[in-house]
């Protein structure tokens, strides 16, 4: 009996090793609108809330958002209203007005 236990046991850690990995992709988004280090935590914190969501990256300076992504998961569209939701233009998506009244005075632009 506990020989067998032992056999489930070694086998169910083994087992997902085994299994796949899910494949990846990369997005780069532009996120005009980001002006400083509370913006990058903001959008940071919002993709990473999106489900499939492996890495992200932010760069204020470019102004960029790096995302490492299961495209069986979610896809770009949902990461860059995800940013929007957050406050920020993401690519040609237009912040959430609501949510953009609610950033801190920082994080705040003309236009």
């Amino acid at each position: 009996m506990c020989r067998a236990a032992f056999f489930i046991v070694a086998i169910s850690l083994t087992l997902p090793a085994c299994r796949p990995k899910e494949p990846v992709e990369t997005a780069s988004i532009k996120a005009s609108s980001m002006v400083c280090g509370k913006c990058a935590k903001t959008i940071q914190k919002a993709v990473y809330g999106v489900e499939g969501v492996k890495d992200v990256d932010v760069d204020v300076e470019g102004k960029t958002v790096q995302v490492i992504y299961v495209p069986a998961r979610t896809n770009v569209q949902t990461i860059e209203r995800a940013i929007s939701d957050a406050g920020y233009d993401a690519n040609n998506l237009k912040r959430n007005p609501g949510a953009y009244e609610k950033l801190e005075a920082c994080c705040k632009i003309d236009g």
